[in-house]
């Protein structure tokens, strides 16, 4: 069993809030690394719901002068990560709102990272459980979730692994009973034992009973771990959770990408 400093490093420092102009959500920082081309900065990357900074994605079409003809692009706004500063182990003492860039999204799988670069470390990050043990996850495990409800500072509730394979719009959650209300989305459902994050909350049951709608707080649904390693995976981030790559060579890799599909679209222009 993790003691209490493990439990606040692990689960609680790396919680931060996300804010937008029109939205509050929750975050957490997964991965921090010296900045590979910037002296003497860091990068920080937070994983979150898309829904959380949906606000900030328009999607628009602009004239491209290598193809000579409108092409979609996604603009991107900037959200704000506000980092938690704690004294005598649990007071939050004030936060620091930094600015942040959204490297990659996903609205079918409500996931989005963001990155943030500044002259120093994030010194907690969580930690993924290893992908070998995801499907050894149980019913009546307990678990914490952390994150920003109603736009507060970070909270913890706690609860268990209730069920597997709920699906809402065709993708797979886990059913939490941690309590989990508005403004938790993008934070993370902990295991209490060993403190590994094992999903994302993203939906909360509301049931309608005649004119009336009530939020049942305690029937959480949380992204699953493996839908996180493929949103990594996908959008090649994957050195985020520790892939053995490095993130220039996953910067090459999308680089790469990116110029094949251009050569592919410029071909079908002049097939055409």
């Amino acid at each position: 069993m993790l003691t209490l400093k493990e439990r606040h490093e692990r689960c609680l420092y790396p919680c931060v809030r996300i804010r937008t102009p029109k939205a509050l959500g929750s975050g957490t920082v997964l991965y921090v690394e010296p900045a590979p081309d910037a002296a003497e900065m860091w990068d920080w990357y937070v994983l979150t719901n898309e829904h959380v900074v949906d606000n900030l994605i328009k999607i628009e079409e602009r004239w491209d002068a290598v193809l000579k003809r409108d092409v979609k692009r996604d603009i991107l706004g900037t959200p704000t990560v506000e980092v938690f500063t704690y004294a005598y182990t649990s007071r939050t003492v004030g936060h620091t709102g930094l600015q942040a860039e959204i490297v990659a999204y996903d609205k079918e799988e409500d996931l989005a990272l963001l990155k943030v670069r500044v002259p120093y470390p994030h010194k907690h990050t969580a930690q993924l459980i290893p992908r070998d043990r995801v499907n050894a996850l149980v019913a009546f495990t307990p678990v914490w979730n952390v994150g920003c409800g109603m736009g507060e500072k970070p909270v913890i509730t706690f609860g268990y692994l209730s069920g597997f394979g709920f699906e809402i719009e065709n993708k797979d959650y886990f059913l939490v009973t941690a309590p989990s209300i508005f403004g938790n989305s993008g934070g993370s459902t902990f295991l209490e034992e060993t403190g590994e994050m094992i999903g994302v909350p993203a939906r909360i049951t509301v049931a309608t009973l005649g004119w009336s709608a009530d939020v049942v707080t305690h029937m959480g649904f949380s992204i699953t771990a493996e839908r996180i390693y493929a949103f990594l995976d996908n959008q090649v981030y994957d050195f985020v959770y520790g892939s053995g790559r490095t993130s220039v060579q996953c910067a090459e890799e999308r680089k790469a990408k990116r110029e094949a599909d251009l050569q592919r679209r410029l071909q079908e222009k002049e097939d055409k």
